[in-house]
């Protein structure tokens, strides 16, 4: 039998060996945590987030904090993030987003989030709403996908479904983006050729938009004999309220337009266009992804909006409103029955 010349060189190659592996090893299983910041319950958005990264078979684990949607609570919110101290947050809508994160230009960059990881998904206007300065790169600690489709292409889809000249919308002071998209709106109506019909919801001493005020302002709306209500993406409207939104319009027989896919696939709006919550929720995974397996900095990863849309028609809607959708939208849309 052979014997090794230097037999402790031998054992000493091997420990390090052993290192190595065990090293490795370790850092492939050292677990990240992702805290999920909602004003609402998980929907398929945060479901396909999760679904994503267990694919992906990466060693993070999930957790979620609920956001009141208040901005009086934002400096608690802040705080529960900062105890939790996660290595990265998700965030789901403009208001939510920046509550944690802040807008970019803020005077008071120590009373939000700037040093963790942020990827949101569904804020309607990103650089409008002061979130981010720029899109590519976001040159800031967050990230994220917008769920909307461009303006024009929903105006597109309205006028497939039938032409129109007036169009509804209710503006919460509450959520900045609502009055984002009634000026983008408008600014478009300049062009396309339609006019706005706006309703401004009023709010309490707290400067909460007040619930019993929407029947009123929907029904001023279609006193107003405009041709669609456009409800765009609104927590408010299109989330916590929207059946009564939906409900109030139906009894009006007022068509209604749809920004969000939740109102039309769990309410009774008439149709919508927008980016299937399953692709954004994949899309957000990927760029988490990107930062706690790829190591790619927050700053570098554009924030962008899928290229592809979905179009879902509510059909007992349709039916009770007395307004079919032609054969060239029933083509391509998928119809809920």
């Amino acid at each position: 039998m052979q014997k090794f010349k230097y037999p402790w060189r031998v054992a000493i190659l091997l420990i390090l060996v052993w290192q190595a592996i065990t090293s490795h090893s370790f850092a492939q299983s050292a677990e990240s945590t992702v805290l999920m910041v909602l004003p609402r319950d998980e929907q398929n958005i945060e479901i396909a987030f999760r679904d994503y990264l267990k694919k992906r078979n990466l060693p993070i684990k999930i957790d979620t904090i609920r956001f009141s949607g208040n901005s009086q609570d934002g400096a608690a919110l802040v705080e529960k993030i900062r105890k939790a101290a996660p290595n990265l947050i998700y965030t789901w809508g403009t208001g939510t987003t920046l509550a944690v994160a802040g807008p970019h230009n803020t005077p008071r960059p120590g009373d939000f989030i700037r040093d963790i990881p942020i990827v949101f998904t569904e804020v309607t206007d990103p650089i409008g709403s002061s979130l981010l300065q720029q899109l590519s790169p976001p040159g800031r600690n967050v990230t994220g996908v917008s769920h909307l489709a461009p303006l024009v292409v929903q105006i597109n889809a309205i006028r497939t479904y039938r032409p129109f000249k007036r169009l509804g919308y209710i503006t919460n002071p509450k959520e900045s983006n609502t009055k984002l998209v009634y000026e983008a709106l408008v600014k478009l109506g300049q062009t396309m050729k339609f006019e706005v019909v706006q309703e401004v919801l009023p709010v309490d001493a707290q400067g909460n938009p007040e619930v019993a005020a929407l029947p009123t302002a929907i029904n001023r709306i279609a006193a107003s004999k405009v041709d669609f209500l456009y409800i765009g993406p609104s927590t408010f409207l299109a989330f916590t309220h929207r059946d009564l939104v939906t409900q109030t319009a139906l009894d009006a027989k007022l068509p209604t337009f749809c920004a969000t896919e939740s109102i039309v696939r769990k309410s009774k709006c008439l149709f919508g266009l927008f980016s299937n919550g399953n692709n954004v929720g994949r899309f957000a995974a990927y760029k988490a992804a990107q930062i706690l397996a790829d190591k790619q900095a927050v700053e570098t990863i554009p924030a962008e909006t899928l290229q592809r849309f979905s179009l879902l028609i509510n059909m007992p809607t349709a039916k009770n409103i007395d307004l079919y959708p032609p054969l060239n939208l029933l083509n391509v849309a998928e119809v809920i029955q």
